[in-house]
Parts: structure tokens; C-alpha cells; sequence
């Protein structure tokens, strides 16, 4: 049964209704197009409860092949997600999936791209501004609320350049948030000792160590194996754990210095090979450490909260090692190294821990210069002849 129907721009969209072999009554939609090398090609979707259903699948189709704006912000985000999967980190890819998932396509699916203007934008960022973080009870942070706003303008970017809209109405509608946070926070030993004194999950507690001790991102410490543990009391850091689309995976580490081995004090060599040989049935390819992201956020909070210490994230147990690495002495490059960042990354995020050492420095300087009276004869009469010839 053809069942022909006019919508939005005009499109004659015809579809049809067929019976299952069960006897329920569905629709399918089939028509013809040109794909992108110039190829007549049909297309056929069964399985639609209503007609509507069947006619929006293939309007949204022929509008997504034929590169118009009228097409609707999902099918946008369709096209931009199919886009990325193959240029971006896959970790890079979920976490944009999350945001789009929970704070674009809410707002913003079902309209038409074209249509969305400055105005709704600032509509949108408002409600985003004043929302509440159910995990904290406050508003979301200031820097994870700029990342939801680029991811959006974005998206609008990708239209702009390759499905010919006209504008990225972002633009006008200006930035919410900040790109940096606030002072960084992060664990003294004392603290980090105290916390941890209340973490009685012992997988816990060896991934606490780790990240502070070495300075393991969350997904690196999460894609670890027994066979990164090297016999020289090395840690090699070759890959990084990420979730996407319900599926645990490890992928490329975040940048390439991220790739790094990773030399252990001896207590934590120690305690890293007693924690692994007590873990049952486990291959040299294994995950050492069996939960997912999220989960270690959790109880790094609940022991900082039991402790009395200060809250802080779990990425800011890197920033603590990084701050005890100041504070022993260790230069910014060899910061830089044992976190796999480049010296400018490193030097940006952490050059405010060095300002006494900067007053250090200028002090071990002065300890240089010889005063005069203090001077062998030899230099105080060289000292004298060019004083000399400076007067004449």
C-alpha cells in the first residue's frame, strides 16, 4: 500500500505498509538517491510503526545526502560523530559523546539547524549556567561548562564548512565558562597519607598509590597489565582505558609523549607485585585493576571526606605528584618527562609551584660572586687594572 504524503519543503516523501509475519501491520520507507561518487543507489528501512516514523527517517536521509541545513541537530551530530570516530582518540570521542548525549541533543535534536539562532543559543546557555551537579549539590564547574559550549559551536563549525550553513550562530551568542580553572588543588604526602589510611578496598588503594607516585593519568592507570610491570622497577605506559558505547577499551595513550616508562620507588614495585600475585587466574595481558571510570572519583572523595582533608579530583593526585616533584627539587623538564607532557604543557600548568625556588635560585646566584676584598691578589689586581681603563 503506497501512502503518499507532502511535508516540510515540499518533499514528496511515499511510503509504505506491509505485514509482518506475525501479522502486526509496519512501515517501510524506499526511494533512490545519489551517493557521493555520483551513484544512483536505493535505499529501503523497514520496521516503522507509524507512517510519520517512516517518512522523517527518509526525509532526514535525503536532506543529510543532499547537505542542506533543514536537516534536524541530530542528524547533524550523526554526520559530525560518523565524521570524527575516524580522526579523533577514541576516549576523546566518548567523553564528546557524553556531552552531546546529555546537553545538546536534549535542547537542540528536533530542530531544524538553519533555524537555530544566537538567541536560542543564550536560552540554552543559561540553563546549562544555572543547572545542578546532583553528585555535589553546586553548580557545575566553570571549565566543564566551556566544554560543553565548544563542543556546540563545534559541531556548527563542521556545518559551516563542509553542509553550508551560513554561520556559527555561537559566535554571536558569545562563551560561557572559563578555559582555566581555578588555583589547582592537590595532596601534601601528610594528606595523601591520611586519605589513605581510611581506603580499606585494597585495589583502591594501589591505584591511589600509583597515580600519586608516578604520576599515572586515570586511564593509564586503569589500562595497566602485569606485563607493564617491568623487573627493572618500571612502569611503561603504552595505552589508556576509556568506556564508550557501554564497552570497556584501551586505545593510545593521550598525546605522543605520553608513551613513557616510568621508574618505581622500591615500596610501590613491592606492594604493585604482591597486589597482582594476589589476584586470581590473571594473564600478562589482563587489566590489573577491574573497575571503570568514575568508580575511583567516588572513593577518593569518601576517604578525603572520612580523613578531613581537603576534596580533591582524582586527576589531581597527577597534579600531587607533580607538586611533590617541585617541592624535592626536580626541574621543570624532568616534570614534564615523568608525566609524558612537553615541557611547554608542563611549564603552564605548573609554574606557579616554583616561585620560592625562583627566589632559591637568586640566592644560590649571589652564593657565586666572590667579594672583592675576599679575592686572590691576582683576580683583585685584574679587577683594579679594568676598573682603570673603564675610568680612562
Amino acid at each position: 500500500m503506497v501512502a503518499g504524503a507532502f511535508v516540510k519543503g515540499g518533499m514528496r516523501l511515499p511510503v509504505y505498509k506491509y505485514e509482518t509475519k506475525s501479522g502486526s501491520k509496519k512501515w517501510y520507507a524506499a526511494f533512490w538517491y545519489t551517493d557521493w561518487t555520483g551513484k544512483k543507489r536505493k535505499k529501503k528501512k523497514e520496521g516503522f510503526d507509524k507512517k510519520g516514523d517512516a517518512q522523517s527517517f527518509e526525509r532526514e536521509f535525503l536532506l543529510k545526502n543532499n547537505r542542506s541545513c533543514e536537516m534536524s541537530f541530530a542528524s547533524l551530530v550523526e554526520l559530525y560523530q560518523g565524521d570524527a570516530e575516524h580522526r579523533v582518540r577514541e576516549g576523546t570521542q566518548g567523553n564528546a559523546d557524553s556531552v552531546i548525549k546529555k546537553w545538546l541533543l536534549p535542547y537542540f535534536g528536533e530542530l531544524q539547524v538553519n533555524e537555530i539562532d544566537a538567541v536560542t543559543i543564550r536560552t540554552w546557555q543559561n540553563t546549562v549556567m544555572s543547572a545542578i551537579n546532583p553528585r555535589t549539590g553546586k553548580k557545575y564547574a566553570e571549565t566543564y561548562i566551556r566544554s560543553i559550549n565548544s563542543r556546540l559551536s563545534a559541531i556548527f563549525n563542521y556545518a559551516v564548512m563542509f553542509y553550508n550553513l551560513g554561520s556559527n550562530p555561537c559566535r554571536p551568542a558569545g562563551y560561557m565558562g572559563k578555559k582555566k580553572a581555578g588555583k589547582m588543588k592537590f595532596w601534601t604526602l601528610d594528606e595523601f597519607n591520611q586519605a589513605m589510611a581510611h581506603v580499606s578496598n585494597w585495589s583502591f588503594r594501589v591505584a591511589f598509590m600509583i597515580m600519586y607516585w608516578l604520576g599515572f593519568r586515570e586511564g593509564e592507570c586503569l589500562a595497566l597489565q602485569p606485563a607493564d610491570i617491568l623487573s627493572s622497577k618500571i612502569a611503561r605506559v603504552e595505552k589508556t582505558h576509556h568506556r564508550r558505547k557501554g564497552e570497556d577499551t584501551n586505545g593510545p595513550p593521550k598525546t605522543e609523549n605520553s608513551y613513557r616508562d616510568t621508574s618505581m620507588p622500591d615500596f610501590l614495585y613491592d606492594e604493585v607485585l604482591r597486589y597482582i600475585g594476589a589476584l586470581y587466574d590473571i594473564d600478562d595481558c589482563d587489566r590489573i585493576f577491574y573497575f571503570q571510570k568514575g568508580t575511583l572519583g567516588r572513593a577518593l572523595t569518601e576517604a578525603a571526606n572520612a580523613a578531613g582533608v581537603k576534596r580533591i579530583r582524582i586527576h589531581d593526585l597527577r597534579h600531587s605528584h607533580a607538586a611533590l616533584l617541585v617541592e624535592l627539587g626536580y626541574s621543570i623538564v624532568a616534570v614534564a618527562e615523568r608525566l609524558g607532557d612537553t615541557v611547554d604543557v608542563a611549564m603552564s600548568t605548573y609554574a606557579h609551584l616554583y616561585p620560592n625556588k625562583m627566589e632559591q635560585v637568586a640566592a644560590d646566584l649571589n652564593s657565586q660572586v666572590v667579594p672583592k676584598n675576599e679575592a686572590p691578589a691576582s683576580v683583585i689586581s685584574e679587577l683594579e687594572k679594568v676598573e682603570k681603563e673603564h675610568k680612562n
